[in-house]
């Protein structure tokens, strides 16, 4: 009964107030919702961009890696051979049959240079 008579008690415009606070404090929130959402969006496509960036950029380096590690090896398997060339011709044989491409021989020898004939048109392809 207490609550009835203080319900009683009341003036009818109070009763008006509380609503438009209500409905006011509703919209706002709504209003407060929305620019929330605005901003969240705005930082979540603003990252996005730089996440597309950054993926973008991370394929461009693994393609990258790709060909540095191809030339790698190729530069690996020179190496192996230069250095069985190197090997080669550490040696006494191969320091004479070097020299004798040079144009070199021993004293006393003739040496017989056959100069390659010039290739004709036809034969080119």
């Amino acid at each position: 009964m207490r609550l009835r008579s203080a319900r009683k008690g009341r003036a009818p415009s109070s009763r008006g107030k509380k609503r438009s606070r209500g409905m006011l404090s509703t919209i706002g929130l709504f209003a407060m919702a929305g620019v929330a959402c605005f901003v969240v969006g705005k930082i979540v496509l603003s990252f996005g961009g730089n996440l597309l960036m950054l993926v973008q950029e991370a394929r461009r380096q693994r393609q990258e890696i790709a060909v540095l590690r191809q030339e790698t090896e190729w530069l690996k398997e020179q190496n192996a051979l230069l250095h069985q060339e190197a090997q080669r011709l550490n040696t006494r044989s191969g320091i004479i049959l070097e020299a004798r491409k040079q144009g070199f021989g021993f004293p006393g020898e003739r040496l017989l240079v056959i100069e390659p004939s010039p290739a004709q048109p036809s034969e080119r392809r």
